[in-house]
């Protein structure tokens, strides 16, 4: 799927307008606890009752124009059980110094109940917690008080920011209903910024222009005698532009299956600065384009800066990479780097101190740890630059922005050949990345020139291959001898839930996968290995797939292997099918007949494809003289549909739980 494509289902949009309305803070209404549901999603475990975002700008001497970002939130409680909504986090970006430090003010919340009359319980400020994330982010944390079925809770706080390049995306829309939002951004004309939306939700964007006059007091010191000192002020006028909206009755956005990312299809709004244009001073102008911002991105000292300085570790290089070829000695470099350091578990895009402590201290951000072996590549003589790129967390951004990246990989070309390596993920290998880095869009690769070449990171298919044999026990019960094989990120995944886990602990994981049959005599093959696919063997009892009817056996051949629910049940689906990536299952069975029973019926084989070489599934069985073999394959070869594709992709997996549930009778002889 392109990336015009994918564009299109971010950005449907429209246009509508609602009626405003006054909701004071503290007037909750009667009404608004004793409703019991929903009008139109019952099922909802609560609802926005209104939402507000009123971003203004204060101007001071000392700083100059700072964003006031004020949020006023009602929500209304229907079941408080497993309830995300009753807890509140408010993350607050921390600059080098105080100055540039985002700060949370005017913080008050309350839950409301009615027990016969209306009762207001208030925040204790006990209960608000500050946690540092990491260098650049602090979480303000609270949970409301005393909250039943049918509270109502009401918050509000403002963030002052001095980043004004760009504000977080403001939601129209949630995974609840919302009956009513509202937004107000209010800029000085000196700043002109460029307004971006995204999501399905039509709304119409109101703009309006006000004046203002800004008074600066100024001091001028007295010189000597002739020059006595001045005290005035300063008067200036210019005009506030405002972009409002107003929405109402928005229905919720729910996560389906294979979604990825609901917040990427939600209704959104976002402010990028595009110019600022102060009286008597040349206009200036931001980024246009992707390849601007990656330029921009680089030339920073804390990027592009940082790959200039490489004494600190030319010795272990030149050691590590004597008598090597080019691709030895880059995946010498890539293991040395993944060994010695540990991810912080920060992203972010930029070196945060220097890399020569981040090599020192062992221990970096992603975009640290990859920058570093960027470094010693290119030391070594290799093709090697980073690549920056946005996390599927991170959201997708449909204009240039540097919030769009929020990573860094390296990459490597030898010969003809591109790799893209993750050294602060010790299960990664070469051009298998976690998922959480196959964004679709891919990301930029970045040259000391300036130029960039955009990198589509796409997920190579994976593979689980799979011979099952199942012979009857001297106790007479089934068992299963299976031998599994797992390539790129079903390896990964495989990896990262078995590493570090003794055999108890595996067979306890492995057991999840399999329906919970108790795993017996595993054995894991490759698990420190990431250049080779992963192994895993073990035996299990499958009773359950054995049912005995009179004097028939009924058997279920394909066990805890088999597809017995189709995950696609809705009529109509909204949003894209995110496989991650692609995907490959090729099993064997071999299923030896009982003493005693003979083959009375068996499924007939099935091939099934989708349109456009999406996938294809084949089942293929047969009799020989110890029994009944099937040969099973499953495939998705692409690892982004569009909604389209639904209906038929539905059908598809039909067929295939209903192939798979099939079973094999054996009569008596």
């Amino acid at each position: 799927m392109n990336k015009l494509l994918l564009l299109f289902f971010i950005a449907n949009f429209s246009t509508a307008t609602c009626l405003a309305q006054n909701y004071k803070f503290g007037k909750i209404s009667k009404e608004e606890l004793l409703e019991a549901e929903h009008p139109s999603e019952p099922e909802a475990k609560a609802a926005i009752l209104y939402r507000n975002f009123k971003t203004t700008f204060i101007y001071t001497k000392e700083k100059g124009f700072t964003g006031l970002i004020k949020r006023h939130e009602r929500i209304k409680i229907y079941n408080k059980d497993n309830n995300d909504w009753l807890t509140v986090s408010v993350y607050l970006y921390q600059g080098t110094n105080n100055s540039a430090n985002e700060v949370l003010s005017g913080l008050k919340a309350y839950t409301f109940n009615y027990d016969g009359d209306v009762e207001k319980i208030k925040l204790d400020k006990k209960q608000i917690y500050k946690e540092k994330i990491n260098e650049r982010y602090t979480k303000v944390t609270f949970t409301m008080p005393n909250i039943k079925n049918g509270s109502v809770i009401e918050y509000e706080y403002s963030i002052r920011t001095p980043y004004l390049n760009e504000f977080d995306k403001f939601y129209f829309q949630e995974s609840i209903p919302i009956k009513k939002v509202e937004l107000s951004f209010k800029a000085p004309e000196y700043l002109e910024y460029k307004i971006h939306r995204s999501g399905w939700l039509p709304f119409k964007i109101n703009t309006s222009s006000r004046g203002r006059k800004l008074s600066i007091p100024y001091k001028q010191k007295a010189q000597g005698l002739a020059i006595k000192e001045k005290k005035g002020t300063n008067v200036f006028e210019f005009n506030d532009i405002e972009s409002s909206v107003v929405q109402s009755d928005v229905p919720s956005l729910k996560r389906e299956p294979f979604s990825g990312n609901v917040n990427n299809y939600r209704s959104t709004l976002q402010f990028e600065l595009s110019a600022t244009r102060y009286p008597n001073q040349v206009p200036e102008f931001y980024t246009s384009s992707w390849g601007d911002v990656a330029k921009q991105i680089y030339d920073s000292p804390n990027f592009g800066g940082q790959l200039r300085k490489k004494g600190f570790f030319k010795d272990n290089v030149d050691q590590l990479i004597v008598g090597l070829s080019k691709k030895e000695a880059t995946l010498r470099i890539y293991d040395y780097v993944k060994s010695n350091m540990v991810w912080d578990g920060f992203y972010g895009i930029y070196v945060n101190d220097n890399l020569s402590s981040v090599y020192k201290e062992n221990t970096g951000s992603i975009t640290e740890i990859n920058l570093l072996l960027v470094s010693m590549l290119q030391y070594a003589g290799i093709d090697a630059s980073p690549v920056i790129l946005g996390t599927k967390s991170n959201g997708i951004f449909l204009f240039p922005t540097r919030s769009g990246f929020n990573a860094v990989i390296a990459s490597a070309k030898i010969g003809g050949d591109l790799l893209l390596l993750d050294a602060s993920d010790k299960m990664s290998s070469p051009n298998v990345l976690k998922p959480e880095l196959l964004n679709w869009f891919g990301g930029r690769l970045l040259k000391e020139d300036g130029v960039s070449e955009e990198i589509k990171l796409i997920g190579k298919q994976a593979s689980h291959d799979a011979v099952v044999n199942v012979k009857i026990d001297e106790e007479g019960s089934p068992m299963v001898m299976a031998n599994n094989r797992y390539t790129n990120n079903d390896a990964y995944k495989m990896r990262k839930n078995l590493s570090g886990k003794d055999v108890s602990e595996m067979s306890k994981y492995v057991s999840t996968i399999y329906k919970d049959y108790e795993i017996l005599d595993l054995g894991v093959k490759e698990i420190d290995n990431v250049y080779k696919p992963l192994k895993m063997s073990f035996k299990a009892k499958a009773d359950d797939y054995f049912e005995t009817i009179g004097d028939k056996l009924y058997i279920s051949p394909l066990l805890f292997y088999g597809q017995e629910i189709n995950v696609f049940k809705e009529e109509e689906r909204k949003l894209p099918i995110d496989y991650e990536y692609g995907r490959l299952s090729r099993f064997i069975f071999n299923i030896e007949i009982p003493d005693g029973y003979q083959v009375e019926s068996i499924p007939e084989s099935l091939s099934v494809s989708l349109a456009g070489n999406i996938g294809f599934y084949k089942y293929i069985i047969s009799k020989n003289v110890n029994g009944v073999t099937i040969s099973v394959q499953r495939s998705i070869n692409e690892s982004f549909l569009a909604p389209d594709n639904y209906g038929d992709l539905k059908k598809f997996y039909e067929a295939i739980v209903s192939k798979e549930t099939e079973k094999i009778v054996l009569s008596k002889i």
